[in-house]
């Protein structure tokens, strides 16, 4: 029984400790794959960006390797008159003792970032990543759409955390 309840308490520190509450545990297996970005509050690189996706693959040494595309508003393909799409490659490091919820992610060298999956159900079908200072913030889905009940109840849920939904802005896909 007190085994328990110290199991509970170091798990309620350790969500605290990074400012937010965050998932327990993600299973890297289950969360690769492609993500759809249907909401953020965007990073000053991707304010801009349209028709965005994450496609994560794990890597035997359990890293993460990001694949990321995406369409930016007039930049057309001048001999087919279409947006070009647009793609970057990074690396997410999931964090020692973190249950593979805190990561690093590295878009150039040397240079990390905090990643903070905040979010993600039982089906893996949706998640919410933040960042522990709230800098940004990225609702993403399986599917090209998000109901808007889920995202009415996701928008109340990070402004009750402190995120300005102010700067959220809908992705088109």
């Amino acid at each position: 029984m007190k085994a328990r309840f110290l199991i509970v308490i170091l798990l309620f520190i350790l969500n605290k400790s990074f400012g937010q509450d965050t998932v327990i545990h993600v299973d890297l297996d289950k969360y690769a794959g492609k993500w759809y970005v249907i909401a953020c509050i965007p990073t000053s690189v991707d304010k801009h960006w349209n028709y965005m996706t994450e496609t994560y693959t794990i890597k035997k040494n359990g890293n993460v390797s990001i694949y990321t595309t995406y369409l930016k508003p007039n930049d057309h393909d001048k001999k087919k008159q279409l947006p070009k799409e647009k793609h970057l490659r990074s690396k997410g490091f999931p964090q020692k003792g973190s249950n593979n919820f805190k990561w690093k992610v590295q878009f150039f060298w040397p240079f990390k970032v905090d990643y903070l999956i905040e979010e993600v159900p039982a089906d893996y079908s949706y998640t919410v990543v933040g960042h522990p200072e709230k800098k940004f913030l990225y609702f993403m889905s399986r599917e090209k759409t998000m109901s808007d009940e889920l995202y009415k109840q996701l928008a109340l849920r990070y402004k009750e955390k402190g995120y300005d939904m102010s700067k959220m802005i809908r992705v088109p896909q």
